[in-house]
């Protein structure tokens, strides 16, 4: 693991444990073991830090869900197999995910260029799903008056939402990805099919 990477990931858990506003570059340094010149060596300021954070979960989360998705056997297969990858990432990226839900929405709120960023990688992780809505149609997996786009942005939602839920213990959600699972598969199938 580089420097850097230790920096992040260091920084990563202090902000999820106490916040980002509370945390400081001095205890990031200290938790990294390296000198606060090195963070700032690395990254310009704090805000860089959390931005960094964001830019590498948000990478890697999409290429995930591009080659879950396309490895799928069928569309609904490829949908299910998304959703299974959301809950895991978010079990395995667990202060990452906090940190994104948590400190980036208030970090947006007077900087246009983040948000538009967040908004392109929303769309991007929805026409994943929304492709695969098409995918699951036109092989009859998925039933035939499905809205791939409006289903697609629903389903985002609830990925959003059930993260926001579960990391910010704001209520008990015992299998969120059963749950969510079994939803969408329930609305999705092709009855037809069966």
């Amino acid at each position: 693991m580089t420097k850097k990477q230790k920096i992040l990931r260091e920084a990563a858990r202090l902000f999820a444990e106490k916040g980002f506003i509370e945390t400081s570059t001095q205890e990031i340094a200290e938790a990294a073991e390296t000198a606060t010149g090195t963070i700032f060596y690395h990254f310009a300021t704090k805000e860089g830090i959390l931005k960094e954070i964001y830019v590498n979960l948000i990478n890697e989360y999409l290429e995930t869900m591009k080659q879950v998705s396309a490895s799928s056997e069928n569309g609904l297969s490829a949908v299910e197999k998304v959703l299974r990858m959301h809950f895991a990432f978010s079990r395995d990226y667990r202060a990452e995910f906090t940190v994104c839900h948590r400190d980036m929405p208030a970090q947006i709120v007077f900087d246009d260029n983040r948000r538009n960023t967040m908004r392109r990688n929303t769309d991007i992780s929805i026409t994943i799903v929304k492709e695969a809505i098409e995918r699951g149609i036109a092989d009859g997996s998925i039933k035939p008056d499905a809205d791939p786009v409006n289903d697609a942005k629903l389903i985002k939602a609830m990925l959003l939402g059930t993260a926001r839920l579960t990391h910010l213990h704001m209520t008990e959600f015992d299998d969120a990805e059963k749950t969510t699972c079994d939803f969408c598969m329930s609305a999705l199938r092709n009855r037809g099919k069966e």
